[in-house]
């Protein structure tokens, strides 16, 4: 696992590491951390704060042309730091994007108001569920498999779903999180068609 997206987030750690930020690896790079053979775009962290965005800014190497806010290429720079804007569903994003080891890494915060469901993105209940992988010493911080299944679940996405139950053994799984992080998709109006592997684990749960 070198260069690429792990140099990118072994930089990220080491910058982060003199920081109070408290941060949580999501996305396809939390699933390959796991073993799964996917091959991360981009390196996707949760924040649990906007302060802590803006202060992760000052710890990342921010480029000295400034880019337009409306540009989808947009990245941080010293002028610009962070974006904050509020997305469709109501939710308001405090957003930095950087270059680490040639690779792209996102940080985002996202005030939601539904705070309570165990889902990905939003702060809230996910961050009290975060696990810590030991990677290759480095202490990385990651949201719970369960959720990021019940994301792969929603989104249809049946090869990276598929790459993952591959690397982790169902019968590891906390059932109790699943359940959540399913129910909490389904509050977004979606019947999740869960695979058979995953509804065994469900519906045996006492």
């Amino acid at each position: 696992m070198d260069g690429g997206w792990s140099d990118a987030l072994r930089e990220l750690a080491v910058r982060l590491a003199g920081t109070e930020v408290e941060w949580m690896l999501i996305g396809s790079a939390a699933t390959a951390l796991r073993g799964a053979a996917i091959e991360p775009g981009d390196i996707d962290v949760a924040v649990s704060t906007a302060a802590g965005v803006r202060t992760a800014a000052t710890a990342l190497p921010s480029r000295t042309a400034r880019s337009s806010p409306t540009d989808p290429l947009w990245f941080s720079s010293v002028a610009e730091p962070t974006l904050t804007f509020d997305d469709p569903g109501g939710a308001r994003w405090t957003f930095g994007r950087w270059t680490l080891a040639g690779f792209r890494v996102e940080l985002a915060h996202i005030d939601s108001p539904a705070t309570d469901l165990l889902v990905e993105t939003p702060a809230g209940a996910v961050w009290s569920e975060r696990s810590v992988l030991d990677w290759n010493g480095a202490q990385i911080p990651v949201v719970p498999v369960e959720v990021q299944l019940a994301t792969m679940i929603f989104r249809d996405q049946a090869d990276r779903l598929q790459a993952t139950l591959t690397a982790v053994d169902p019968i590891s799984l906390d059932v109790g999180l699943l359940t959540r992080a399913v129910a909490g998709r389904e509050t977004e109006g979606v019947t999740l068609q869960v695979p058979d592997v995953l509804r065994r684990l469900l519906t045996a749960r006492p």
